[in-house]
């Protein structure tokens, strides 16, 4: 679960971050619709005047809005997270000048037992069958 937990963040964080990037591109009217008129002032106001044939729907761009938020909030997110974790286990800090302790040695396996050994077969076919 992990894994796809993983995946699924990346996926948004990528999505969101191009549509940071994709934003005064995609939208229509010189940037007035969807406040892209923000970033289109000044210096990307040549860029945002541009003719261009990118234009994204509005379910795009609330998608793209949203993931773009989440893309923005996440290092602050895990920044607290892990703080607030560290706040609750000081034995785990890793704050310069604490001693952590040392690791763990791993247990190894026991081996399984040994194989019986078997005598190989001297006949073929069905055993206790008369013939």
């Amino acid at each position: 679960m992990d894994r796809c937990r993983d995946y699924l963040g990346f996926a948004v964080r990528y999505f969101g971050l191009s549509y940071l990037l994709l934003w005064p591109l995609s939208t229509p009217g010189h940037g007035e619709l969807f406040g892209a008129a923000v970033v289109c002032g000044g210096a990307l106001d040549v860029l945002c005047r541009l003719p261009h044939p990118l234009h994204f729907g509005t379910g795009l761009h609330w998608a793209g809005a949203v993931c773009a938020l989440f893309a923005s909030a996440d290092p602050a997110i895990r920044v607290l997270v892990r703080a607030r974790l560290r706040r609750r286990d000081p034995g785990s800090s890793d704050v310069a000048g604490a001693v952590s302790p040392p690791p763990r040695r791993m247990r190894r396996r026991p081996w399984p037992p040994p194989r019986r050994l078997i005598r190989p077969r001297s006949h073929f076919g069905l055993r206790g069958v008369p013939r």
